[in-house]
């Protein structure tokens, strides 16, 4: 796997459909943000958010920058790469401070449907900011469908007794934040390497993360413990580096529509995994929602003239 992602990394920045060897690695991702959810349920048994984020990152960058390191891959950061580098970052730490915050204010299951709209707004903004990357019928859709299977996933866990408009609209705005990011760090991609712009995403985004922790978590406390060391290695080693190469590779080649309607399976594996690891009842819902899922994935990525993905 690591070699078609090296191969990938060094193509240029392309528009392609998803052909069969993409959908194993998206659905990886997808896999792997899922279980991310998990690893901050845990987590945040024993740390406060702002300086597990920063710790997650952190640990990201280190991993980064030992893979280039040993793969030869410059990552070094040149004078006209900084602000892109650093408008890159200021939104990457916004999304993730809004996600918390929203997530705060709002339920976990008002929360997992929110944040899903995200492909959405990538499919708008691609429309218009990506070239050859059109909002079809079609497409939209196959994205209405997959929406739809998350929202009946969830649909037992939105709470409509108690008033959550700030936290719904907290989380509205960081799935639109993670659009914007998205398509930014696509048309960024013509400029410099995947592994610059993680490095630098990671690097430059501690900073607010630490200063937010300075203000807002002097206080708090933190208990160390054998689940805690698990879940930053998971979130710092695998989600915050492979994960993240994963898709940012994938993001260069292919349409960022497309392969934003796979995103769509992460909440789906969140669930299931929350069962598996937490033990949290899995409902007949999960089934009919994942159908819905799969059949607007489908449809968003159906090749024009035939019965394949394309």
């Amino acid at each position: 796997m690591s070699e078609s992602i090296e191969n990938l990394s060094k193509t240029k920045t392309l528009n392609s459909d998803i052909n069969l060897k993409a959908i194993p690695l998206v659905l990886l991702v997808a896999l792997l943000w899922g279980g991310n959810a998990v690893a901050m349920k845990v987590a945040l048994k024993y740390m406060p958010p702002f300086i597990l984020a920063g710790i997650r990152f952190g640990i990201g960058a280190i991993v980064i920058w030992l893979w280039a390191h040993f793969k030869k891959i410059d990552i070094s950061i040149k004078k006209q790469d900084i602000i892109g580098l650093i408008i890159l970052s200021l939104m990457f730490s916004a999304q993730i401070c809004t996600f918390n915050l929203g997530t705060k204010y709002t339920t976990a299951g008002r929360s997992s449907v929110l944040i899903n709209v995200n492909p959405f707004f990538i499919a708008i903004l691609a429309h218009f900011f990506i070239r050859g990357d059109r909002l079809s019928l079609k497409k939209t859709i196959g994205l209405i469908l997959a929406f739809a299977g998350i929202f009946v996933v969830f649909r037992d866990k939105i709470d409509t007794k108690e008033p959550h408009l700030l936290g719904d609209v907290i989380m509205l705005i960081s799935g639109f934040l993670f659009s914007v990011l998205t398509i930014y760090t696509k048309k960024l991609m013509q400029k410099m390497g995947v592994y610059k712009i993680l490095f630098g995403e990671m690097v430059f985004g501690l900073i607010p993360f630490v200063a937010l922790n300075i203000i807002f978590e002097r206080s708090a406390q933190y208990i160390f413990s054998g689940e805690l060391i698990i879940a930053l290695i998971y979130q710092g080693c695998i989600v915050a580096s492979i994960a993240f190469i994963v898709w940012t590779t994938l993001l260069q080649r292919y349409s960022a529509s497309k392969i934003s309607a796979f995103l769509f399976a992460t909440p789906l594996f969140g669930v299931g995994l929350s069962a598996l690891i937490l033990h949290e009842t899995i409902t007949p819902y999960l089934i009919i929602g994942s159908l819905l899922v799969a059949i607007g994935i489908y449809v968003v990525n159906k090749c024009p003239n035939g019965y394949k993905v394309c």
